[in-house]
């Protein structure tokens, strides 16, 4: 079932710009990695699985990226 139609969320696909645009500024400035220690295996094991998923925990560290000319 989805919201869809007269029941849709207004604010959804504004929403979901303001995500794409956040994530684009993120991975184009910074480099990601997995902080020391997490191999990522705290995310799969304790995700838990409701009606939407509630993702376990994920450290990342953020380096900023060398400027460019």
């Amino acid at each position: 079932m989805h919201s869809a139609g007269p029941m849709g969320c207004i604010g959804k696909p504004l929403a979901l710009m303001e995500l794409r645009c956040v994530l684009a500024k993120l991975i184009t400035k910074f480099d990601v990695k997995p902080a020391p220690g997490d191999d990522g295996t705290d995310l799969i094991q304790k995700s838990r699985d409701h009606f939407t998923i509630e993702p376990g925990p994920l450290n990342l560290c953020f380096t900023p990226r060398a400027a460019t000319t």
